[in-house]
């Protein structure tokens, strides 16, 4: 079983990969550059995956045109928009009001792994939200209230890991 460790984070955390035919090349290949907390918090199709790397092979990744397929074809079936959301879920989260609007609309692309270990205020969480909307992101001004609050409460810079 291949466990990434998150770096640079304190009492480190891991991630896990599913079994399937590419998880090795995932591991080998993306993790030079990559944290996999980043990899596997992100939710795309095989079209957004393919893109992605062939991007990183344009950046420079050591990556055979063969095994990108197979690369591919990992992420989209573990990590496409359908998948199964890794790591905790969200009936693990605390109660309270955001929490419902946070789970339908952040774990639509992003595991809990993406953003666990983010301790940070208010204003922080707000800005990261709003890059969102960068993204492609579609949220109401309340919901991007709602959700900065729900999370500066349960992952605020005061909240114990």
């Amino acid at each position: 079983m291949y466990v990434a460790h998150r770096r640079g984070v304190a009492g480190r955390r891991s991630t896990t990969l599913p079994e399937g035919q590419g998880k090795d090349l995932v591991a080998t290949r993306c993790v030079g550059c990559h944290d996999l907390n980043t990899v596997v918090g992100i939710r795309m199709d095989a079209t957004g995956w393919r893109d992605t790397v062939t991007r990183m092979v344009g950046n420079g990744a050591q990556v055979a045109p063969a095994d990108a397929a197979v690369i591919v074809s990992y992420l989209a079936e573990h990590y496409g928009p359908t998948a199964k959301p890794t790591g905790q879920t969200a009936s693990s989260l605390p109660d309270g009001p955001g929490k419902d609007v946070l789970t339908a609309k952040c774990f639509q692309c992003h595991g809990q792994t993406m953003w666990n270990d983010l301790r940070q205020d208010r204003r922080a969480w707000q800005g990261v939200l709003y890059r969102m909307i960068g993204r492609r992101a579609l949220w109401t001004e309340d919901e991007i209230n709602a959700m900065a609050d729900y999370l500066a409460r349960v992952r605020g810079p005061q909240v114990p890991r």
